[in-house]
């Protein structure tokens, strides 16, 4: 396949208008390619849904994991960050989805509220809750907690760019002005896109390398860090890091037990060239079992704690 005839593809043109779209600062690559819409937000709530594309399912049809994790996330965050100004950010420290084995195939959307702040503590933390939707159906609730934390002196965090306004459908881009981060970004996406054909397997975990390696006792999983699935600081996306912990907890499992519930703990940024994840199976019982996943930056350093619940499929 030629290169302009693989620019063509839905997934390419994707990637193509999602590198046009981050150039405007404020938001990450990952949230302009699955193309997260906010319907709308404020400072008490805010509503945002993703669509059942090509790059953001998985081989079932269903919206991907990885999705699903970024929207909770990105729901969760959104809702607090109207109260805080440009000169601060937030950070997850805790996150919790329970999941009600629903089927998201079409449309998933996140209505989410900003509850309260943690009361007699040294620093600022928020606090909010959010209701996953596909359709009629409840597919998760969750919460979460974000640290409110300072920009560095004379820096300002731009505002989300695509909340008041819808981005547009097709801007303009002239591929040969990509700089090196750009063209990194558009080459991984066209190879994904080659081994999805060639393979038959899912895209976005070619794109992530997303392939956990099971064994008796559990699973674990590298994945190469890069600006595909940076934030705005730079750091590892929140609903991605939990994502790779999420997926290698199933894998230790297997497709005979459902994910039902995860408890996330972030202890520091998902940094280095390489995200690896552990899951060790601590309880296997009859109907239930429990997972315990660490997620570690390049350096080692531990970077999520994830207890899962799983349910034994019937």
């Amino acid at each position: 396949m030629t290169v302009s005839t693989m620019n063509d593809h839905a997934i390419v043109k994707k990637a193509i208008r999602a590198i046009a779209l981050n150039r405007t600062p404020g938001y990450s690559f990952c949230g302009n390619f699955f193309d997260f819409s906010y319907d709308s937000a404020d400072q008490d709530h805010s509503i945002v849904h993703v669509a059942p594309e090509g790059q953001s399912v998985g081989v079932d049809g269903q919206i991907h994991t990885v999705v699903q994790a970024i929207l909770a996330d990105m729901g969760l965050a959104t809702c607090l960050r109207y109260n805080i100004g440009d000169r601060h950010r937030t950070a997850t420290v805790s996150l919790s989805l329970q999941f009600t084995g629903a089927e998201p195939r079409g449309n998933l959307v996140a209505t989410s509220y900003s509850q309260a702040h943690l009361r007699g503590v040294q620093g600022r933390q928020g606090i909010s809750q959010t209701r996953l939707m596909s359709g009629d159906d409840l597919v998760a609730i969750g919460s979460a907690a974000f640290m409110i934390l300072p920009m560095p002196e004379g820096t300002i965090l731009p505002p989300v760019p695509w909340v008041a306004q819808k981005p547009p459908a097709n801007p303009p881009l002239d591929l040969t002005s990509l700089n090196g981060t750009e063209q990194w970004i558009l080459d991984r996406v066209r190879q994904s896109v080659q081994e999805t054909q060639q393979t038959g397997q899912n895209f976005l975990s070619h794109f992530l390398n997303l392939y956990p390696r099971s064994s008796e006792t559990g699973a674990e999983c590298d994945v190469q860090n890069g600006p595909h699935i940076g934030n705005r600081v730079g750091h590892v996306q929140g609903g991605i890091i939990l994502a790779i912990g999420m997926v290698c907890a199933r894998a230790a499992l297997g497709d005979e037990w459902l994910l039902s519930g995860v408890t996330a703990t972030y202890i520091s940024p998902g940094e280095g060239e390489v995200i690896g994840a552990q899951a060790v199976i601590i309880h296997r019982g009859r109907m239930t079992a429990v997972v315990k996943t660490s997620v570690r930056s390049g350096s080692g350093k531990l970077a999520l704690e994830v207890l899962s619940t799983h349910a034994r499929r019937v």
